[in-house]
């Protein structure tokens, strides 16, 4: 006889720890706790008073906003890394672009050869693609 077993459905909640708040989130809230606290030791109170909800609005954005799925926190190190990281551009000497791109470079009238020669090459490209997807359909029935 086959036994039943119930399985997890929801497996990437993350477990409620106090407060209906998660581990992660408790963590946020105590270190904006810690810097409030050392606010109101070292600073005047006014200094306190005025920081006080910019700090507690930054705890509460880390703990609860996930733009783009992610936690702030990782959203915020992604963004930084993409701008410290060196960017790797790659040109591809060979790609000639769609159509339009050619259509807007002008060549110029005394080079009707040149011309000729330019047009003579799209055309061989076209069929060169049309016999290829031809050739690669023929091979998919054949299966």
């Amino acid at each position: 006889m086959l036994r039943r077993f119930q399985v997890p459905q929801y497996v990437d909640v993350e477990d409620k720890v106090a407060f209906r708040l998660t581990f992660k989130q408790l963590g946020w809230f105590a270190l904006g706790g810690v810097v409030l606290f050392l606010l109101w030791v070292v600073f005047e109170k006014w200094v306190f008073w005025t920081f006080f909800p910019f700090i507690l609005a930054l705890a509460a954005a880390f703990a609860f906003w996930r733009p783009a799925g992610l936690s702030l926190f990782a959203f915020l190190t992604y963004g930084l890394r993409h701008f410290v990281k060196p960017k790797y551009l790659v040109w591809d000497k060979g790609f000639e672009g769609d159509d339009e791109m050619n259509r807007a470079v002008k060549i110029p009238e005394d080079s009707e050869k040149q011309s000729q020669l330019v047009q003579e090459k799209r055309k061989r490209a076209q069929l060169s693609r049309s016999a290829d997807l031809a050739e690669l359909l023929d091979e998919k029935g054949k299966l």
